[in-house]
């Protein structure tokens, strides 16, 4: 019985941990786990050496977010290296600046949702990997969807929209990944 006793502390503790997570999956760590998710990303992905002006030419992420901690953690990742390129990260806020940005990697927040027709029509055509946080993959170019389920950040990957925009992705993401039905 006294052990009973003093397990249940521990116990308790560790109940209210474990029922915090989704809380915690919802807070601003969320923007960190973001950025890791959007470094690994890149550094999974191959693009056509035609679309860096140069071997040692920036890889342009391109932000289409009002997510304050993301933008925060994003220059925080400005200039980390993948391969021989170095992150340039690149806030843009419609097509117009999509078209200009000659973005490698795009992220589309939630907060772009009511705008994806637009910004995604610019996307596609740009031949970017599009990472995005839609409810499902409504749009045909969507490529990877980030999503929180039981408490985690997790991925859906549509490999047809990859090939289709003539990138590669590293078979390790490939196998984390759930897959978008082809």
């Amino acid at each position: 019985m006294k052990r009973i006793n003093r397990l249940l502390p521990a116990l308790a503790a560790l109940g209210l941990l474990l029922g915090s997570l989704p809380a915690q999956a919802q807070s601003a760590d969320l923007g960190a786990l973001r950025a890791g998710f959007l470094l690994n990303f890149a550094k999974l992905a191959s693009w056509p050496e035609a679309r860096f002006a140069a071997a040692d030419a920036p890889l342009r992420v391109c932000l289409l977010a009002d997510d304050p901690s993301l933008e925060a953690l994003g220059k925080s990742l400005s200039g980390k290296p993948v391969g021989s390129h170095a992150l340039e990260l690149v806030p843009v806020s419609n097509a117009a600046a999509i078209r200009t940005g000659n973005c490698h990697l795009a992220y589309l927040g939630p907060e772009a949702q009511p705008r994806y027709g637009e910004l995604m029509a610019a996307l596609a055509a740009s031949g970017a990997l599009i990472v995005d946080e839609g409810s499902r993959f409504s749009w045909p170019d969507g490529m990877i969807r980030l999503f929180v389920e039981d408490g985690r950040m997790r991925f859906e990957l549509n490999l047809d929209a990859v090939e289709k925009a003539g990138l590669k992705i590293d078979p390790r993401l490939i196998r984390l990944a759930r897959l978008a039905a082809r």
